[in-house]
Parts: structure tokens; C-alpha cells; sequence
């Protein structure tokens, strides 16, 4: 096996360093983030209030979006690692091989859909309370729809963006990126019109 030198060596320490930090900070935005949905909800069912539901949908948003930009980053940090040190036959493997475990029949790590899950529940459970307690306050039927736009436009936009994050190859996009421009024929021009 090939060796990194002082330089490739460095790189790599950073990057996994950031991954780290970056995975690091989404569970604790995500942790923070449902603590608070939790006492917002729980102030806003006690006040019978469904006014007070648009800050819970709020405080699930924040969290499930800083933690979907953090797994972002570090599928990134991950691809350019596959891509750029992972090569077959020299460098550390740790993401290539964890590739390779995550199709092993009996390896279940958490997925990205039970936190759009989580986030997706509790934002219906302050849309049926602000509906429920919408009747006995004033413009509660208003302020129960707006919880509800904004509860669904977050359900779409969560379950659509967890979606491309799945399909994203990061790898691939790395690859992309390292060919460097490519010069378009005069031919492939003219024939794909």
C-alpha cells in the first residue's frame, strides 16, 4: 500500500476533522432544535393557542435544515475523500469500505428518513392542535391555516430535498468537477440541435 505524503496527509486529517465538526454540530442543532419544538408545543397546548403552534413548525424547520446542510457537507467532505485519496491500492478506505457495508444484508444504520420522520410528526401534531384549538380563540382559523401552509409547504420541501440527498453521489460529483473543462466539437454542436 502506497503512502500519503506530508501534504496528502494533512488534507485528509483537515477534512475528516470538518466532517466530524460538521456532523457534530447537526445533532447538536437537531437535538436543540426538538428540545425547544417540545416546549413550544407543550406552552402552546397549555395556552391552547394556535398561534403558538407556527413557532414549533418554525423550530423543527431550523433544526432539520442545519442538520440536512451539515449531512450535505459531509457527503461532500466524503466524496472528495473516495475520490481524491480513497484510490484502489493506496490511502486509507474508510468510506469506500463503508460503502461496501452499508449493502450487507443486517448493517442498518440510521437513515435521513427517520429525522424527516421525526421532523414531518411534530409538525403534524402542531397542525391537528392548532386546528383543534383554532374554535376558541380569535382569528384561530386563521393563524390554524397559516400553521398548516406552512406546516405542509415544510413537509414537501423536507421530504423532496432528504430525497435528493439520498440520490446525491457525491463521488460523482467530485469526478465531475476534477475533469475540468472540456472542450464542446463544432460536429456535437450542429447534430445535437
Amino acid at each position: 500500500m502506497a503512502s500519503f505524503d506530508e501534504n496528502d496527509r494533512t488534507e485528509y486529517s483537515a477534512l475528516m476533522s470538518r466532517g466530524r465538526d460538521a456532523e457534530r454540530t447537526a445533532q447538536v442543532c437537531w437535538v436543540a432544535s426538538g428540545i425547544g419544538a417540545a416546549v413550544l408545543l407543550s406552552w402552546a397546548i397549555a395556552a391552547k393557542s394556535p398561534g403558538l403552534m407556527l413557532p414549533v413548525v418554525f423550530a423543527v424547520a431550523y433544526g432539520f435544515y442545519t442538520m440536512i446542510h451539515a449531512r450535505q457537507q459531509v457527503r461532500l467532505i466524503a466524496g472528495y475523500v473516495k475520490e481524491f485519496f480513497e484510490v484502489p491500492g493506496s490511502g486509507p478506505q474508510w468510506f469506500t469500505r463503508l460503502g461496501h457495508l452499508e449493502v450487507v444484508p443486517g448493517f442498518n444504520p440510521s437513515s435521513d428518513w427517520l429525522a424527516t420522520c421525526l421532523a414531518n410528526s411534530v409538525v403534524l401534531v402542531a397542525i391537528v392542535f392548532a386546528w383543534f384549538f383554532a374554535s376558541g380563540t380569535v382569528r384561530g382559523e386563521l393563524l390554524a391555516g397559516i400553521v398548516t401552509g406552512c406546516g405542509v409547504a415544510f413537509g414537501f420541501h423536507s421530504v423532496s430535498e432528504t430525497a435528493r440527498l439520498r440520490q446525491t453521489n457525491p463521488a460523482a460529483v467530485w469526478r465531475q468537477v476534477s475533469m475540468g473543462p472540456v472542450e464542446e466539437q463544432q460536429g456535437q454542436r450542429a447534430a445535437g440541435r
